[in-house]
């Protein structure tokens, strides 16, 4: 099940409900309008679907005829707090199984949801149990993959008879493996899937389908599938007919297709040969080992062959023993303008480096901030985005190193010598950017992103300094040059609404009256 509602109360409230009553049902997403809820359903193809009606970005109405036009085996329940006419022809009109009124009683939701069910099922058909099939068939061998990849399946006979049993290549089959990645994976994700990393994977697994789909034919189809850490795409591929130039040019194709749909950089490591799948473990560590050896400072596509990349010798180290002294002394005596000081000059080290690879990279910032832990005890807890796990997996390029510097310099740098000044003038900068661009989509997390800071770290820097938090000091201002408008023009009230960064003008008017204690019209009338 899927629950849809504009208010963070309402989905947990009807969420709990739904486990209260004990049936065959589990909510596996939430969206706050229907424009999330079609993005999210791609990716979690939810049975049911409950939704409030009156709600921002797309409302109900909408939401139900894009569903009803491209979902018609998903079961609507409607819960809304109004009985309105367009509301109840909208929720016939698209087949809705109910129409529940607010506020809703355990007997009704259970009435509502067993019909829901019973009108899935009721539902199914050959095609669907057909297409249930494959897909059930693709998450089996993914994980199957998975869990070989990663050791966790290792008995020889174990995993032949799976392999079998999931109708993957003859286990005497021989095969490389791809391991993918790309450059801008976090970047790419952040500006234009609003931060949702499973939902920029879905987009680039549909992308590299319809490269396979062009290029390979059926009976010789790679069989793709993602890595535990959900940053990497995998590519078993057979050696009849995929040999070096044809594993080249399958990777160039969804290159060229990553450039043009999403601006994206592809990169890879492709193993020797081996023979599937028990030796996909060593094939995956190979290949994966090989990924690392791509050049940090690299544009366009990058693929290095396991068999060349152990050859190599040119890795010389980045950080020298003298400079992690010099790391681990600042940090000790809390001179937090030396530790900024190392670090943009590691940064300009990096940039200068040509051969300059992402293993020796991540090596690098891996020891200043084992220095930084052993120095800082605690300080590992309070900054995720530095010291998490895969924090640095998804660095791969030049300016990700320098934002990553940038970030650590402001979290660990922050010693006895750093004035208080400084922090204000981030902020500053920060609130003379927001006051340039407030109309448009701006999130905490764009604008953290922007400046290189941490979000966690700018809301709780935002708010000491300005005493306001991110959202309150956006609305604010635009609510601010809202008045205005309203005083000094005779522009439509939806006009306004956009102008100030509101795409939906019923959420616009809540918004604004919330902030006045009027609506937009009364607000004119009374200044006229």
């Amino acid at each position: 099940m899927m629950v849809v509602d504009d208010e963070s109360l309402g989905r947990m409230s009807v969420s709990k409900m739904i486990n209260e009553l004990a049936l065959d049902l589990e909510v596996i997403a939430t969206a706050r309008h229907g424009e999330e809820a079609l993005a999210l359903i791609r990716i979690n193809k939810p049975h049911i679907v409950v939704t409030d009606m009156n709600m921002p970005v797309m409302n109900g109405r909408e939401f139900l005829e894009k569903l009803y036009e491209q979902y018609g085996e998903i079961k609507v329940i409607v819960i809304s707090g109004y009985s309105q006419f367009e509301f109840l022809k909208a929720a016939l009109t698209y087949d809705a199984c109910e129409y529940v009124l607010k506020p809703v009683s355990l007997p009704d939701l259970r009435n509502a949801m067993l019909k829901a069910v019973g009108a899935v099922r009721e539902y199914s058909s050959r095609q669907q149990e057909r297409r249930f099939s494959q897909d059930m068939l693709k998450l089996r061998r993914e994980v199957f993959l998975q869990n070989v990849t990663s050791g966790r399946i290792s008995n020889r006979s174990d995993i032949r008879r799976q392999a079998k049993e999931l109708q993957l290549p003859e286990p005497e089959s021989p095969c490389r493996l791809a391991v993918c990645m790309i450059r801008q994976f976090r970047d790419i994700t952040e500006r234009k899937f609003h931060g949702n990393a499973d939902l920029f994977l879905f987009s680039v697994e549909n992308i590299l389908g319809e490269v396979l789909r062009e290029a390979v034919p059926a009976n010789n189809a790679p069989v793709p599938y993602k890595s535990d850490d959900r940053l990497r795409l995998c590519l078993l591929l057979p050696e009849t007919p995929f040999d070096r130039d044809r594993i080249h040019g399958l990777l160039s194709n969804f290159h060229a297709a990553m450039k043009t749909m999403l601006d994206a950089d592809v990169i890879a490591g492709i193993s020797p040969i081996c023979m599937q799948p028990d030796k996909l473990l060593e094939a995956f560590r190979s290949a994966d080992g090989a990924l690392l050896v791509n050049p940090l400072g690299a544009d366009g596509l990058s693929i290095r062959w396991a068999e060349l990349s152990a050859a190599e010798s040119g890795e010389t180290g980045l950080l020298s023993s003298f400079d992690l002294k010099a790391f681990g002394q600042a940090l000790a005596t809390g001179n937090g303008d030396a530790f900024r000081r190392l670090a943009e000059e590691l940064a300009r080290k990096a940039e200068s480096r040509a051969d300059l690879t992402i293993r020796e990279a991540h090596r690098a910032l891996r020891s200043v901030l084992e220095t930084a832990a052993s120095e800082r005890p605690g300080i590992a807890s309070s900054y995720p985005a530095l010291f998490g796990a895969g924090a640095l997996d998804a660095l791969l390029d030049i300016g990700q190193l320098r934002a990553f510097l940038a970030l650590a310099a402001e979290a660990i740098g922050g010693g006895p010598s750093r004035g208080p000044t400084d922090a204000s003038r981030s902020v500053e900068e920060i609130v003379r950017y927001l006051d340039a661009h407030y109309f448009e989509d701006v999130s905490l997390i764009d604008v953290a992103t922007r400046f290189h800071l941490d979000p966690s770290h700018l809301s709780k820097l935002f708010k000491s300094v300005t005493d306001e938090n991110f959202i309150e000091y956006v609305t604010r201002r635009r609510m601010e040059k809202a008045c205005e408008l309203l005083r000094a023009s005779d522009r439509k009230i939806n006009e306004i609404a956009e102008l100030v960064g509101y795409e939906n003008q019923r959420y616009f008017s809540q918004v604004f009256k919330k902030f006045t204690g009027q609506t937009p019209s009364e607000y004119r009338e009374a200044k006229s």
